[in-house]
């Protein structure tokens, strides 16, 4: 079977139009309440998944503007979390997917300093 008439299978998506996608994926990541993940700003685009996503890696900008529309998507998960519209562990659990991370740091103070030592090790 062959794919149908009128397909944009064989379209070349350059940085030029693409990016206007990309700010109306941004757009609605900040304005609508419906957007909970990547994918919903991801399909709003209309680009194809795997060309968003090269695309992403292709384009500094659009890299850009993708981690915008993730932290729009994390800020507003989080909201929800601490008004009780979402359970907080499914928002907690869904916003380190999202690339939201624990700080996590190691103090230390010593009137000695402190020295760290690498050893390497030889392949058996």
């Amino acid at each position: 079977m062959g794919a149908p008439k009128g397909n944009k299978y064989n379209q070349v998506w350059t940085l030029e139009n693409a990016l206007p996608r990309f700010e109306d994926a941004l757009n609605y990541a900040i304005e609508s309440e419906d957007c909970l993940c990547m994918q919903d700003a991801v399909l709003k685009t209309g680009i194809p998944t795997t060309t968003f996503y090269y695309l992403v890696d292709n384009h500094k900008v659009l890299k850009s503007i993708k981690q915008d529309i993730n932290n729009h998507i994390i800020s507003r998960v989080n909201k929800y979390a601490l008004r009780n519209k979402f359970a907080s562990s499914p928002a907690i659990w869904r916003m380190k997917q999202l690339g939201e991370r624990d700080e996590q740091s190691i103090n230390h103070s010593s009137s000695e300093g402190i020295k760290i030592e690498f050893k390497k090790f030889e392949n058996e």
